[in-house]
């Protein structure tokens, strides 16, 4: 467990790959755009088994409770569902469809879409062996207390750094943006932590993914449009 979050930006790499592959496909098949954006959409949650989103929900639900800091822990860990959870993931779930179905006109920065599944990874790597735990209890704080912590910052600042070069030579303007979008999120979700939760829990590490790699979308797919 101490290097685990080493390989974590690995399972991005995967999900990437298997993105791309399902977009050479529909260009194969000549498929349109709803089945493109359809396994877009679900190829991510069935490599991840659903568990980022399901940090999205929980998160959801404990944001828009409005309640203090400790009732806002408590309803993180409770396993059931609220309505804003469920009005979010329906909203989020739309709109990864949606930007993915916009996306499928311009191809040539899917590749970009998909390296988004690795910086958000590195990030949420860096960001829960960083960041205070929320409780002395649950998954962030189990694996950042016997995480190499020096180690997995340098590793995925290493990634992040030759990622974001690779980017930036390959697609200019568009690979800037989404490091420049990719780093906001990140300072936005670090000021929540701290603000609305005093800290990081699993659940958080799974929501700042889902939104870091809705921006990457976001970001790419309006970029498209302006023929960037």
């Amino acid at each position: 467990m101490r290097y685990l979050f080493c390989f974590f930006p690995w399972v991005g790499l995967l999900t990437g790959g298997l993105c791309l592959g399902w977009a050479w496909l529909c260009g194969y098949w000549r498929a349109g755009a709803l089945l493109f954006a359809g396994g877009m959409t679900l190829l991510p949650l069935i490599v991840s088994g659903g568990i980022h989103l399901d940090g999205l929900v929980d998160t959801a639900d404990a944001l828009y409770s409005r309640q203090e800091t400790q009732k806002k822990l408590e309803i993180l860990k409770d396993p059931h569902v609220g309505a804003f959870g469920v009005i979010v993931c329906c909203g989020y779930l739309l709109a990864n469809f949606a930007l993915w179905g916009q996306m499928y006109e311009t191809p040539r920065l899917t590749g970009l879409c998909c390296a988004g599944f690795f910086l958000s990874r590195c990030c949420s790597a860096m960001a829960v062996v960083s960041f205070p735990a929320a409780k002395n209890s649950g998954l962030a704080h189990l694996f950042s207390g016997y995480a190499d912590k020096k180690t997995v910052r340098i590793c995925c600042g290493g990634y992040l750094l030759l990622a974001g070069g690779l980017l930036v030579w390959q697609f200019a303007w568009a690979g800037a943006a989404v490091l420049v979008g990719m780093g906001l999120v990140f300072l936005w979700f670090w000021r929540l932590c701290r603000k609305q939760f005093g800290g990081i829990t699993g659940d958080l590490a799974g929501f700042f993914l889902q939104a870091a790699e809705l921006a990457v979308l976001a970001i790419c797919t309006f970029g498209g449009m302006l023929e960037w």
